[in-house]
């Protein structure tokens, strides 16, 4: 081998132990470099899969909210609907009310001439009919009368206090009854049982059993029974008493 080539690889040889130790501290170098790079990633990795699982939870809560907001939507909107149909109705009830009230501003005025004519017929009645709870039935007439005048008493109360009185009076004509009385037949006072037969008849008996008779109609006044009516009006004053059952009774009639 000729010298110079001797020469050449031993400064060859030298360059690369003199070079290896550079190149070992820049490897280094680079090394640190990547690792640290590395962590760099990792902690920037780390950082990022933290903020996906917080905007995660953040998403997960709004669509929480959002869901929740629009059941509270729908109900909202569901009430709406029913307050809307309640007020629809409240008005129709509202109007109904007015139209009620007008008619019975209406009525009203037709009722009340009718209502005093009917109590002007009644008291009438009772002055021609026979003469039975004379001071009831008047009293009672006068009550209807300032019942029509009562600023605190309303229509329907007034009318039914007519209807009422209608009532009773009607009763009266299916009913047999007996009470005691004082009765005054020409001039004399007499303690007597009376004994009313419906609006058919009014008939007396003195407690004595000794004296009796009927109420004229046409004349206004008491008349001596005919002979035989004594038993048929003591008959009838035990029925009305019930101490006998119901039977037939012939007694006198005036129409």
């Amino acid at each position: 081998m000729p010298k110079w080539k001797k020469i050449s690889v031993s400064c060859l040889l030298a360059g690369l132990l003199l070079a290896q130790p550079a190149l070992s501290e820049k490897n280094n170098n680079t090394l640190n470099k990547t690792r640290a790079e590395a962590e760099l990633m990792h902690k920037q990795g780390a950082t990022s899969q933290s903020t996906i699982l917080k905007s995660k939870e953040a998403t997960q809560q709004l669509l929480s909210e959002f869901q929740t907001l629009n059941y509270e939507l729908d109900q909202l909107k569901i009430n709406q609907a029913h307050l809307l149909q309640t007020q629809t109705q409240q008005i129709r009830t509202i109007n109904s009310l007015k139209k009620q009230l007008n008619e019975i501003e209406t009525t009203e005025k037709a009722i009340v001439p009718h209502l005093l004519s009917m109590i002007d017929w009644l008291d009438d009645f009772v002055v021609k009919d026979i003469p039975f709870h004379a001071d009831e039935r008047h009293q009672r007439i006068a009550y209807l009368k300032s019942s029509m005048i009562a600023p605190d008493i309303n229509l329907p109360e007034r009318y039914r206090r007519v209807l009422e009185a209608y009532q009773i009076e009607s009763e009266y004509g299916y009913t047999l009854e007996s009470s005691p009385h004082t009765i005054n037949i020409s001039g004399e006072q007499l303690r007597v049982n009376l004994l009313r037969v419906g609006r058919i008849g009014l008939y007396y008996q003195t407690e004595d059993g000794q004296r009796s008779g009927y109420w004229d109609r046409k004349k206004g006044a008491w008349q001596i029974a005919p002979a035989g009516a004594e038993d048929e009006i003591k008959k009838g004053l035990l029925i009305a008493q019930k101490q006998r059952p119901h039977s037939l009774l012939i007694l006198p009639i005036v129409k």
